[in-house]
Parts: C-alpha cells; sequence; structure tokens
C-alpha cells in the first residue's frame, strides 16, 4: 500500500521554519488522510496476551473525533479552554485529544502515575475546565475534587462506570449522542496554543510547557520523516505512555507520515520477554524504547528468547529520554539485525538532534542536528564553539533571515499567566554578523569534526574535579558494562584536597550482593580506569539499595539531590 499512496504535504514541505498562518491537525492532518485514503490504518490497538490487534483508520478517527467535538461543545466547550486528560491507552484517548485540537481547546496530558496531589497540582496549575479520565484517574480525581474548582465537566472513557454526580461516560454519551453532520470548529491560528505539558524537573514543582498549533503537532512531520522514517503502511511503536512529551512526537509524527500507531494496552509492570514476544507476534516495523530498556532486552536471557522467537517485521530502532552507550547498540543489533538510532529533544521541541535517516549511525553520539534547524553548541558569549569545545545545546529562536523557528514552543506558563521561554543568551555586539537570541536546553555538548553531536550531561551536572570537566552519563555508562552494576548515578562530590571529586552511588545486581564491598569498589574503579581516561574514574563508591536513588515521576535520577546530600555530608564531616 505505501508505494501507491501520493506523500502528505507534510512530507514534502515541512521544515524547522515552516509556519503557516493557520493549521489545524485534526482538519489539515487526520480528516486529510481520511478523506484521500478512506482505508488507511491510522492505529492498530490490542490488550496484548496474543489478543488479536484492532485496525482503526483514519477515517474512523476523523468521524469520531468530529462526534466527540459535537459533544464536547454540548457539554459546554469553548476554543482556548484546557482539558486535562488522564487516561490508559485505549482508542477514546486519540479519539477525545484529536477532538479538543478541532475545538481549538489546549490539551493537558497527564501520566497515569500521577497521584490525586499531582492530579490537584496539574488541575489547579494549568486552570483546566475539563478532566477526561479512566476509572481509576476518576476516582482520585473525586479523592481531591475540592482542590480542583475550576474543573466543571468530568468524562469518563473507560472502566467501569464511576456511579458519581456530574461524571459523563463517553461512550455511553457518544452511542446516544445524535450528531447533525460534520463539526465545524474555528480555523485555528499557527500561534494558538494547542498543548500543555508538564516537565519533570530536577528542581522545584513541574513547569508547564506551552505548544502551540505548529510547535508540536506539525513540527512533528520532521521527526516521523528525519528520525522514525516512517510513511504509509509504516507501524510505529512508542513505548512512552500519553502524559508525556515523546508520546507527541509519536502520535504526530506518525500520523503526519500517514503511518499507523501501535498501541498495546497492558497494565503491570514491564517484561522484557513481553515486548519481544510482542515484536514476535504482530508487524510492527519501527519501535522507540528508553535506553533503560533497552538495556534490559540485551541480557543473555532475552538474546535466547530473541533467537527463538524473532522480532516479525522490525526494520528500525530509536531511543530517546537519555544518551545510549555503544555497547548496548552494539549488542541489540547483533540480537535483531537493527541498529538503534539515538534521538535528542524535549518536552519543550520536537526532536531536535539524531542519528538520521541516510546518516552512518556514530554509537554514543546523538547524531547530527534536524536539516535546516538553527542549532548550535554556544560558549558564554552566544558564539558558537569551536569543534571539540564544550558548550551548551541552544536553538535560535529566529534564523539568520529572521524567520521565526517552528518546532519551539512558546514558552513557559508562571503561576500569573505569563508566558517566557527560558534564559536565553544574545550575542554580545560586534562579535557577530547575526546577532541572536538562543533557547537554552540547559544540556551541555560538543560537535566533532564531522558535525556529530556528543552528550556531555545536563549544564548542572557536569563535575568539575582538579580542573577537568567530567560528564556524569560517561562514567554511569561505563559502570552500566560491569556485570556487577544495576544502576548507578554519578554526582560531584567535595574533597578537601581536589575540590570536588566524581562519586557514585552502585546499585548492585544481586548476584553481587554477598561480595566484599572494598574489593569490589576497588574492581569498579579499576574497571573504570581502563575503559575511560583515568582522571574520569569515581574515587568515591557507595552501595545503595534501589530505592535510595532519587527519581522524579519519569524514572529519571535527580542527581541533584545526590549533590545536596554530599555538600550536606562534606558540611557535618567538618564540624567533627
Amino acid at each position: 500500500m505505501a508505494s501507491t499512496l501520493a506523500a502528505h504535504p507534510a512530507d514534502r514541505s515541512v521544515t524547522p521554519t515552516t509556519c503557516p498562518d493557520e493549521f489545524n491537525f485534526a482538519t489539515d492532518v487526520v480528516d486529510q488522510w481520511a478523506e484521500r485514503y478512506p482505508g488507511l490504518p491510522a492505529m492498530y490497538w490490542t490488550t496484548g496476551n496474543g489478543v488479536p490487534a484492532r485496525e482503526l483508520s483514519y477515517a474512523y478517527f476523523s468521524q469520531r473525533s468530529q462526534q466527540a467535538a459535537h459533544l464536547l461543545k454540548s457539554l459546554g466547550a469553548q476554543q482556548g479552554e484546557r482539558v486535562m486528560i488522564l487516561l490508559s491507552r485505549v482508542p477514546a484517548w486519540w479519539e477525545l485529544a484529536t477532538a479538543v485540537i478541532r475545538m481549538g481547546l489546549v490539551l493537558c496530558p497527564c501520566t497515569t502515575l500521577a497521584v490525586g496531589k499531582d492530579i490537584a497540582y496539574r488541575a489547579e496549575a494549568s486552570d483546566a475546565t475539563l478532566f477526561i479520565g479512566d476509572e481509576q484517574s476518576i476516582r482520585t480525581l473525586l479523592s481531591v475534587r475540592g482542590q480542583c474548582p475550576r474543573i466543571r465537566t468530568v468524562i469518563q472513557a473507560a472502566g467501569t462506570a464511576v456511579k458519581a454526580a456530574g461524571v459523563t461516560q463517553y461512550q455511553e454519551a457518544m452511542s446516544s449522542f445524535d450528531v447533525e453532520g460534520p463539526f465545524h470548529g474555528p480555523r485555528t491560528a499557527s500561534k494558538d496554543p494547542a498543548l500543555i505539558y508538564f516537565t519533570s524537573g530536577t528542581t522545584g514543582m513541574p513547569k508547564m510547557v506551552l505548544h502551540n498549533q505548529v510547535s508540536c503537532p506539525l513540527s512533528s512531520a520532521m521527526t516521523g520523516k528525519y528520525w522514525l522514517d516512517l510513511r504509509p503502511g509504516k507501524v510505529y511503536w512508542n513505548l512512552s505512555e500519553q502524559g508525556w512529551g515523546k508520546a507527541a512526537w509519536a502520535w504526530f509524527g506518525a500520523w503526519n507520515m500517514g503511518a499507523a500507531l501501535f498501541v498495546e494496552d497492558l497494565s503491570g509492570p514491564f517484561s522484557a520477554a513481553s515486548l519481544l514476544g510482542t515484536l514476535h507476534q504482530y508487524s510492527i516495523s519501527t519501535l522507540c524504547a528508553p535506553p533503560t530498556v533497552y538495556r534490559q532486552l540485551i541480557t543473555t536471557a532475552m538474546r535466547e528468547l530473541c533467537k527463538a522467537k524473532p522480532p516479525k517485521s522490525l526494520e528500525h530502532c530509536v531511543g530517546a529520554g537519555e544518551p545510549l552507550n555503544s555497547e548496548v547498540i552494539n549488542q541489540w543489533q547483533d540480537m535483531t539485525g537493527c541498529e538503534i538510532k539515538d534521538g535528542y529533544g524535549q518536552t519543550e521541541s520536537t526532536l531536535l538532534c539524531g542519528n538520521l535517516v541516510g546518516h552512518v549511525v556514530r554509537p554514543g553520539s546523538m547524531g547530527k542536528p534536524i536539516p535546516g534547524l538553527p542549532f548550535e553548541i554556544i560558549d558564554q558569549d552566544g558564539e558558537s564553539c569551536p569543534t571539540g569545545e564544550e558548550g551548551d545545546i541552544a536553538i535560535a529562536t529566529t534564523t539568520k533571515a529572521g524567520d521565526m523557528v517552528a518546532c519551539i514552543f512558546d514558552g513557559y506558563i508562571s503561576a500569573t499567566g505569563d508566558v517566557k521561554r527560558a534564559v536565553r543568551h544574545e550575542a554580545r555586539p560586534g562579535r557577530s554578523v547575526h546577532p541572536r537570541q538562543w533557547f537554552l536546553t540547559g544540556d551541555r555538548a560538543y560537535r566533532d569534526e564531522d558535525g556529530y553531536i556528543w552528550f556531555v550531561g545536563r549544564a548542572d551536572d557536569v563535575i568539575n574535579a582538579s580542573g577537568y570537566r567530567i560528564g556524569p552519563f560517561e562514567i554511569e555508562s561505563v559502570l552500566k558494562r560491569h556485570p556487577a552494576v544495576q544502576e548507578s548515578a554519578v554526582v560531584a562530590s567535595p574533597d578537601a584536597a581536589r575540590g570536588d571529586v566524581v562519586k557514585a552511588f552502585i546499585v548492585r545486581n544481586k548476584e553481587f550482593l554477598s561480595a566484599d564491598v572494598s574489593q569490589l569498589a576497588a574492581e569498579l574503579q579499576r574497571f573504570c580506569r581502563e575503559m575511560a581516561a583515568p582522571y574520569k574514574y569515581p574515587r568515591k563508591i557507595e552501595f545503595v539499595c534501589e530505592n535510595f536513588l532519587p527519581k522524579t515521576i519519569s524514572g529519571k535520577i535527580r542527581r541533584v539531590e545526590l549533590r545536596q546530600l554530599e555538600v550536606q555530608r562534606a558540611r557535618q564531616m567538618s564540624k567533627l
């Protein structure tokens, strides 16, 4: 089918500076695919465990989202209102989310891991007036309803019906709702708000990231084209649940390119064996998984399972969320024949840099910037760093010609409702022909002689020890290659002689729990000196239990808390 379909306009014309005056993802993408190719698959949905996948077309989502828009309008929803959605991986998520965008409402996705206080904070901070959830999230919302006074409409779209006043049952309402023709909503301007995501952050409460109708919904076409290699007939499985920004890359990236999403609505903890079973059973062509998953997939047991039940149709793999080390990439390729193409982006953007289609993968590198994107590694004056010199990853907010960069968010929403981007740098007068302002991602990297970008670490995670700047990721990657290490977190630790030294907090694999800690620490230090530059090895090692490492709700280690802990310990020791 793929070879017989004409390319969608996004496949040919979307660039980092594409910003039409008007755009609406529902009408300009979903409806257009539905009109041109009504039977084109948009989703394969299953509850897993051998259950056949249900095929849902673009025509299905076009019709259902229009009907859902009629329903939302009948419930009083008006353009510009904010809609919080906390729903499991059921087709209704995409039906309602598409309807929200169609109406010019603002979609606020929330992770299913959220507890009552998270829901209350997000609802109040976002000024949401509508809440869409399943049985569990609806019950949680009702338990904190007094803290969410602005929410006036509650819709349950999955699970056993919650019998409570004011809760509309979506499926029941849709089956009985009398729709008269297609839904004609407002024609949204490109700069109209479309999405609010909450960052997990490393300090303070989560920040609200505001995207307009283009910055994620349309610009994700570049992600689908250059990184995911999607087109009609391809089937894309992204493991991120719908509360995270990377799930938006999947949704918008796949549907802009006319590809189908594969969605598996499983409950319970992650299972590497189950994932391999899914790849063996279903015709999934493209997989996106975080590095933590790939690391679990390359164990000896999983390698044997993969030999017995190889992936059915897998041909393209990508990873994002944190950099991948070369060891994982090489072992996964040996298992499956697929090379993992690492990528880099943020909740505040779409994909910014990656091992793109047609490029040779350089293991350990984030790849190269999206074509046409004003991506730079800059110094403290806002000037481009020379090859090999570490600096801040920055995106110019305009091109040299003055065009707006379309794939960057509008800004963070403050408590007062103001929208501002992160701190930006501007080149000093007289130093640059084209002085520009930069959006700083908060990450540091360097560019090699061939234009590949190499991640160093978060700007506030980089360790300065004895005059050397050391990125924690590199040391954590080395440690992961040792069989004793299940997980590690590397931070700066105060030292009277050296200022700061490298310290590793290490969670051991169960086979090494009875090992002598002094001998094991020495072995790990020797291992690091051999596998990385000698000055980078952790001079301090502390073995901890898995629950010791502080993490965000999305599972990222909060190194800032470990650094603070080390500072507190040093102060206490100085008083003795």
